[in-house]
């Protein structure tokens, strides 16, 4: 069908990276993107030209409670315009007011939040172990402390009854601390049941040493980062990011519906804007969350890498919904089944694909877990990173300047006196796993927690 040069009016607004609005000095409106790209090629087919009006309000199309619609949707319902270009979810609501042609793109809706980093962790030296391992290496330490001065005091009893003793035979707790620092414990035992004592943690040590030192290599080679919001619930629940939602979108009016539950929550709680990426810079800084389709989010990552080769925003992994897009119409119009002929065609072709890759491409650098973007694989240690190490060196030297032996300085084993080392670590250690227990709505996932 040949439209016969007839003139059309388009129904318009911005939505990176569909369609791009520039208003000129004289007031008409230039407009671009990828929807904007295949009316242009529709238009030389069918001979036709338009004129883009944008909506007064803004917004895209949510039923207003009287039966009429906001946004393009109230153009189409109005008959204000021939075509609005969206794309719109199709949807029972929208469908009473309009007509959409085929589907020409399927997308899901999700959260951007700020890109979470790395961060510094004083306890760190504890986190090769889980909480309950600490808590119960501390208990068994205690209840070997209480019998190894039961076996003493059993020890100094028998000798009173003949047996030979020697107070240099005498269990000591220091021997605990000895063996897990792998110092040398001297004097050694004489008696069997010094052996046996000292053995067992001898044992216990060899294990907690090689599994300790293990994971935390790995640990150092592989950070984890801290990942707070992967879901609508882990918003609603973290607190620290308000979130922001575009009004009179599809996701809009789905959350505007609901009566109780997470929806309403969301919704009650969330900051309306016509156009999130006038507000791209406040995800950026830290400030807000933003609710929008996937296609978007990539758009917007891919500009901050192609332009400044960074990538400052995360998208959480468990999407809203999904749904269909597509060109909206005036009930009964008849360019609907002449439009679908070629949106099928630009479908087909893989146009519609390569459009959104060539607009999406540099994203795929930043759809990696944080921590693994380029030039980020190899990040070296801080100081922060390693600050518990500094914490306990910086007590082994004030205890050096104190401690001496025939003018010689002990080694940092002895300096340092064991219990206040372990009573720091294990402190450390059932500090940070408690809070992780009273505080953590988020399951460990691979390397991510």
């Amino acid at each position: 069908m040949a439209l016969r040069g007839r003139h059309l009016k388009v129904g318009a607004d911005v939505w990176s990276p569909w369609v791009s609005i520039t208003e000129e000095p004289n007031g008409t409106l230039t407009s671009s993107g990828i929807a904007v790209g295949f009316l242009n090629t529709i238009a030389s087919v069918m001979n036709f030209t338009y004129t883009v009006i944008k909506p007064l309000d803004g917004e895209w199309g949510r039923e207003l409670g009287n039966g009429s619609f906001s946004g393009m949707i109230g153009m189409c319902q109005r008959k204000e315009v021939d075509i609005a270009l969206g794309p719109f979810v199709m949807s029972w609501d929208r469908y009473q007011a309009a007509d959409f042609s085929t589907t020409i793109h399927f997308d899901q809706y999700g959260i951007l939040v700020p890109r979470p980093v790395p961060e510094a962790d004083l306890a760190g030296i504890t986190k090769p172990l889980a909480w309950q391992v600490w808590m119960w290496l501390s208990v068994a330490i205690c209840i070997s402390i209480v019998i190894g001065f039961l076996l003493n005091i059993i020890m100094r009893q028998l000798s009173a009854d003949g047996l030979e003793y020697e107070e240099d035979s005498a269990i000591s707790p220091s021997w605990i601390a000895k063996v897990m620092l792998s110092e040398t414990v001297s004097p050694e035992p004489a008696n069997p049941v010094g052996r046996t004592y000292l053995l067992t943690w001898m044992m216990a040590g060899l294990i907690l040493q090689a599994a300790y030192s293990g994971v935390l290599t790995s640990l150092l080679a592989v950070p984890k980062v801290t990942i707070p919001v992967d879901s609508l619930e882990d918003l609603l629940s973290y607190g620290k990011f308000p979130w922001i939602i575009e009004q009179g979108s599809y996701l809009h009016n789905t959350f505007l519906k609901a009566k109780t539950g997470l929806y309403k929550a969301i919704n009650d709680g969330g900051t309306h804007v016509l156009d999130f990426y006038t507000v791209k810079e406040w995800a950026k800084k830290g400030k807000f969350a933003v609710l929008v389709p996937l296609t978007s989010m990539k758009k917007l990552m891919s500009e901050e890498y192609s332009e400044h080769a960074r990538c400052d925003y995360y998208i959480a992994k468990n999407h809203i919904l999904s749904a269909p897009f597509a060109l909206a119409f005036p009930k009964g119009s008849q360019l609907i089944q002449h439009f679908n002929k070629w949106l099928n065609f630009l479908k087909e072709s893989g146009e519609v694909s390569r459009s959104i890759l060539g607009e999406t491409k540099n994203a795929t650098a930043c759809l990696v877990r944080p921590g693994k973007e380029p030039g980020k694989s190899h990040k070296p240690f801080s100081v922060m990173d390693l600050s518990g190490t500094f914490v306990l060196i910086s007590v082994g030297k004030k205890k050096k300047k104190k401690t001496r032996v025939s003018g010689e300085i002990k080694p940092l084993g002895e300096a340092v006196s064991q219990r206040w080392v372990l009573a720091l670590v294990f402190a450390c250690g059932l500090w940070r796993h408690g809070r992780l227990v009273l505080g953590r709505s988020l399951p460990a996932d691979g390397g991510i927690t």
